[in-house]
């Protein structure tokens, strides 16, 4: 079925009004299809389709973990085509909009509280060392050294993975992608996370993507930001910074294996080095 055939199937099944889809925001997938979309009695809702519907569980299922509580509420599923029914966050003004850089951490950390729960026994997040799984694809190649890419950079995050992994000893369900354009303002309980790639996993890694947005900023911003996550959520510093590391080559790595330019992101995991 094509993409407009099987929106229009969950509009009929769903009762919706879908209107055009939303412009982009800075990492989201244009293939994806998201849309505003009102109930019959009016109430305002999102749909999201998935290009692939492989990459639709984890979501899903962190979302239906949190059942509203520091996200957006999931209200439908369908696994099969990768689509969601979501509460439409309003009034929705993103985390990025607002001025005091320590006040977004301090909203962050909070959310992040919330969210961080056990792992249930049974569950479809995606484990955070199959998340790294671009190291192992990756490793033969950049190992040996490209042009710009720093082979001694990659082998040290690529220890530090392994050393991280072998040593989570209470994984948590992660949103993944947790930065200021996935937080956003609402009525109903202040600020709300949307967007997660539900992973389980190590607490610390979540706060890696937040230092990468809105836009790059100094070395010492982002050691700022670490200091008050680590105070906040009562983090270890050091882990928290290695992860950064291992996070920034990984972005590298995907940009590299994926044939987009990687250069940015080897600068970065560079700065990363320092935090």
């Amino acid at each position: 079925m094509s993409g407009s055939g099987i929106v229009e199937e969950l509009a009929a099944r769903w009762s919706l009004r879908v209107g055009s889809r939303f412009p982009l925001t800075p990492g989201s997938a244009p293939s994806n299809f998201i849309a505003p979309a009102s109930l019959p009695d009016g109430t305002p809702v999102v749909l999201k389709v998935w290009a692939d519907p492989l990459d639709a569980p984890p979501q899903i299922a962190a979302l239906g973990i949190w059942a509203g509580v520091g996200a957006a509420r999931l209200l439908e599923a369908d696994v099969e085509h990768g689509a969601m029914l979501l509460e439409r966050v309003q009034p929705g003004g993103m985390l990025s909009e607002t001025s005091d850089d320590d006040e977004t951490v301090r909203i962050t950390a909070a959310l992040l509280r919330q969210l961080w729960r056990p792992v249930p026994v049974e569950h479809r997040l995606r484990r955070l060392s199959d998340w790294c799984s671009a190291y192992d694809r990756n490793r033969v190649a950049l190992s040996s050294g490209i042009p710009g890419f720093p082979a001694e950079l990659f082998k040290r995050a690529d220890a530090l993975r392994s050393d991280l992994l072998e040593s989570i000893d209470m994984p948590v369900v992660l949103h993944g992608d947790m930065h200021h354009f996935n937080v956003l303002r609402s009525c109903r309980a202040g600020w709300l996370a949307i967007d997660p790639h539900g992973l389980a996993g190590d607490r610390c890694f979540d706060v890696c993507q937040f230092l990468r947005n809105p836009v790059r900023v100094p070395t010492s911003v982002n050691r700022r930001r670490l200091d008050l996550f680590c105070a906040e959520l009562e983090l270890n510093r050091q882990r928290v910074s290695d992860w950064c590391l291992v996070h920034a080559v990984l972005d590298a790595c995907w940009d590299y294996e994926e044939g987009r330019p990687w250069h940015a992101s080897v600068a970065y995991a560079e700065q990363a080095l320092t935090f």
